[in-house]
């Protein structure tokens, strides 16, 4: 029976009750370890959050949560739940007693409304569903604006548990999926970019594990900026597991890259290091898988030709949840995951672009290039030096970005982009320094000068500011980089 998991509470509380969906068509020993593992997320949930709550039950088909409303907010983001109610339980003595207790519970909440009552019951009883819908119903009509079963202002709902009822008039839809930890562990490849998050998001609701890999061609503001939308991702929805963040510096080998190989397969080039890096991570958290957030034919990078040769780079199998979406579609999952705002931050890396990247490598001049390097080498370094944080060592020093929405007269406008970039459209009186020159030529940078550094997004701009700064050089980025500001001039 129901109570001996209620001996600590009183005869009537105020109660979250938990609906499973998918969960409840696993066999018998799958559905009890994945009850357990969603009751302890759940825990996990709340108590990250600060939400105290008196006990999590299980009963087939339903887990009960025992603490204030203001916990669903927080539960509906747990996966494995696909929908919440906020209800009210007591105990009932017999059917006139049940529907004295409905009567009360309804009728000012049905005042001046059309309604329906709808039933469920669990136990042997006297009386069946059917028999209470239309007794209360009876009872409830001289409160309201009349019955009405198809579309009701509001719905009296009740659940009979054995001699335990359940009333309540909201069914608050969740995100369903699998409970977090229920299939194994993944390994994502973050930008901290709309997609590479999102695609993160559909792995964690499938019930994996994720942990993430972010391979840093730029410098310290973008790994801030990336650590941001991280933070908004797990906070939001990694419950029941401390997720690691592999934080890997990739500069030598683009540095590396740039000065020995194609530029036009310089993407494709860097994609399958990130994918060998992320392997190897993938070994050392028992991963089973690699996730990215490629979408077929959004860039050159990822065009089917292209993903192909990249995926031939390493053994594990390479999860594309986003592989069909459009970008929109992939937008509007990121503001309802509520990691837009922290990925707009993060502007686009522009300095491993070039004009006209490959779209249709074939393996054959990737292996080619591949052999102009040391690669087991260079991965083994960045491998080595890789920094793992977890959750409560996110550390998000604001007072970085130096960044300004126009061109001092006084300042020397250093463009960052590659020359071919600059030689078709540059601001006035700008100098070229490709970002791949940048750290060469950074002792011929005077610190009785001020500089303003631009490049396509401002994300190169952003990491090159920064580093002068840091050597007592008054240097700024332009916000939003060359394309912002050719927009504005054709806006003015």
């Amino acid at each position: 029976m129901y109570y001996r998991h209620l001996k600590c509470v009183t005869n009537s509380y105020k109660v979250i009750i938990v609906r499973l969906g998918e969960i409840t068509v696993k066999s018998k020993r799958v559905r009890k370890l994945f009850e357990k593992r969603l009751i302890n997320n759940i825990k996990n949930a709340l108590e990250r959050n600060n939400i105290k709550y008196d006990n999590v039950i299980s009963e087939w088909g339903r887990i009960y949560v025992l603490a204030d409303y203001e916990a669903i907010n927080i539960l509906k983001r747990v996966f494995g739940i696909t929908s919440l109610s906020p209800a009210f339980s007591t105990k009932f003595e017999n059917f006139e007693d049940l529907l004295n207790k409905g009567e009360n519970y309804f009728k000012d909440k049905i005042k001046n409304k059309t309604f329906a009552v709808r039933a469920r019951r669990v136990g042997k009883h006297d009386f069946k569903s059917p028999d209470i819908e239309k007794s209360l119903g009876s009872r409830l009509l001289q409160y309201s604006k009349g019955v009405n079963l198809e579309k009701p202002d509001i719905t009296a709902y009740l659940e009979v548990r054995y001699n335990r009822v359940y009333f309540y008039t909201e069914i608050i839809k969740a995100y369903g999926g699998l409970p977090i930890g229920v299939e194994g562990r993944t390994v994502a490849l973050v930008s901290g970019g709309y997609d590479s998050i999102v695609a993160s998001w559909f792995l964690l609701k499938r019930g994996s594990e994720v942990h993430f890999v972010f391979c840093n061609l730029d410098g310290l503001p973008y790994r801030i900026a990336v650590l941001n939308v991280l933070k908004a991702l797990i906070e939001k929805w990694c419950f029941g597991y401390d997720p690691k963040i592999y934080i890997l510096d990739f500069k030598p080998l683009l540095k590396e890259l740039y000065k020995k190989c194609d530029h036009r397969i310089l993407n494709i080039l860097l994609k399958r290091l990130m994918y060998r890096v992320a392997e190897s991570i993938a070994e050392q958290v028992d991963g089973k898988a690699i996730v990215t957030g490629e979408s077929l034919g959004q860039v050159s990078s990822q065009t089917l030709q292209n993903l192909y040769v990249s995926s031939q780079a390493v053994k594990v199998p390479i999860f594309r949840p986003l592989i069909g979406f459009d970008k929109s579609e992939i937008i509007k999952i990121s503001r309802e995951i509520g990691t837009y705002e922290a990925s707009t931050m993060v502007k686009e890396y522009c300095g491993a672009l070039v004009e006209h990247p490959r779209t249709s490598a074939s393996l054959e001049e990737i292996l080619s290039n591949e052999r102009k390097i040391d690669i087991d080498k260079l991965l083994e370094e960045v491998i080595r030096s890789a920094e793992v944080l977890t959750r409560d060592k996110i550390e998000l020093p604001k007072d970085i970005f130096f960044e300004i929405d126009h061109i001092p007269g006084d300042a020397i406008v250093i463009d960052l982009r590659p020359e071919e970039k600059f030689r078709k459209w540059h601001i006035p009186n700008s100098i070229n320094l490709p970002f791949m020159e940048f750290y060469e030529k950074i002792d011929s940078f005077d610190k009785n000068k001020k500089y303003v550094l631009v490049c396509d997004e401002g994300a190169l701009s952003l990491e090159s500011a920064y580093i002068l700064r840091t050597r007592g050089i008054e240097a700024y980025s332009l916000k939003g980089g060359i394309r912002k500001y050719k927009r504005k001039l054709v806006d003015s």
